[in-house]
């Protein structure tokens, strides 16, 4: 996949300008309950009106829509996903992706409001995550956990965990990045920090690693909670666009902090490059729309927060992977010998 833009012209106008058309057409596929169903095998729109409880000419004209994206084929009257994205949709999957689409389509109405945020320079007003509604929270939860489950495997050697070492997964919520590492390095002892409230999601998490017995969650808020420590590694995974630039230094701050000399401070975040990928720009607006400071930031940016916190050998380690959204940057603390 090339980051070449296309070139603008009437036609990627109007591609652009209708896109939602497509994202909503995918977060009602698996809203109804349609996608789950067809991962199950193939089945006939009579068979799935009344399973599903849809109306069969919504049904139909959803299914056309569907076949029209090529994520539905057809054959022989019955209907099946493009084998693709099957796995994508299987419960239970480590390639799930539903609830990830069900994050993103909460957010729908949100981004129709995105002109007025601009104006305003402040997020749109709308009830909290944690009150009542359709559970976009644990839509949000489930989805870092799947996305953390696709870029956590194989993580732990590029940025040198060892055996006996003692990792802070800081905000880690369902801990996937921590217990992941734990697998994949014998010895290796960690600490998940996040909210009491995504204890639940932790617990559920560790239930399917091996190495969950030598990892830890520890409940605060890294705002103004002790991390804990001394670490040799802090893993910041998608946290400082969350907050404003003050608050991610004092952030980074406090992991440079609880950091034993000589260890690491690894950062992953939606890296912005002009030019570059376009989700890391997108993603800022998110941040816009839904926090007072948030924002994606550039890797210089991120570089100097781990600067300013007294952490050396501080550099931009290049992409998760080959056209990815997601960056690395990293530093170390001073003393404690070479890494």
């Amino acid at each position: 996949m090339s980051n070449k833009p296309t070139p603008w012209g009437p036609e990627r106008l109007r591609a652009v300008a209708s896109a939602y058309w497509e994202s909503c057409t995918l977060h009602a596929a698996v809203r109804c309950g349609l996608t789950e169903a067809l991962a199950g095998g193939p089945a006939s729109e009579a068979e799935l009106a009344p399973r599903l409880g849809l109306d069969p000419r919504g049904l139909a004209i959803l299914v056309r829509a569907l076949l029209g994206l090529d994520l539905v084929r057809e054959q022989d009257g019955r209907l099946q996903l493009n084998p693709g994205v099957a796995e994508h949709f299987t419960p239970g999957s480590a390639k799930d992706l539903s609830d990830m689409i069900l994050h993103l389509g909460d957010m729908v109405g949100d981004w129709s409001q995105l002109a007025q945020c601009v104006r305003q320079g402040r997020p749109v007003e709308r009830p909290a995550l944690d009150q009542p509604g359709p559970a976009p929270r644990a839509h949000f939860y489930r989805a870092m956990r799947d996305i953390a489950r696709q870029q956590a495997p194989g993580m732990a050697g590029r940025v040198g965990l060892r055996d006996g070492q003692h990792l802070l997964d800081l905000g880690g919520g369902p801990g996937v990045y921590g217990l992941t590492f734990a697998d994949e390095v014998p010895g290796l002892k960690a600490t998940v920090f996040d909210l009491p409230q995504a204890r639940e999601h932790f617990q559920a998490e560790a239930a399917l690693h091996p190495g969950a017995p030598r990892v830890d969650f520890r409940e605060g808020d890294f705002h103004r909670d002790d991390l804990g420590g001394p670490y040799d590694l802090a893993w910041l995974s998608q946290i400082l666009h969350g907050e404003g630039p003050e608050d991610c230094a004092r952030l980074v701050a406090a992991a440079a902090k609880a950091l034993k000399p000589g260890g690491w401070l690894w950062v992953q975040e939606f890296v912005v490059q002009i030019p570059g990928h376009p989700w890391p720009g997108l993603f800022g607006l998110n941040m816009l729309i839904n926090t007072t400071r948030g924002q994606a930031y550039t890797a210089a940016e991120i570089k100097a927060m781990l600067s300013q916190a007294g952490l050396v050998q501080v550099r931009y380690d290049g992409s998760v992977r080959a056209d990815a959204a997601a960056g690395l940057v990293c530093g170390q603390k001073p003393g404690g010998g070479a890494a």
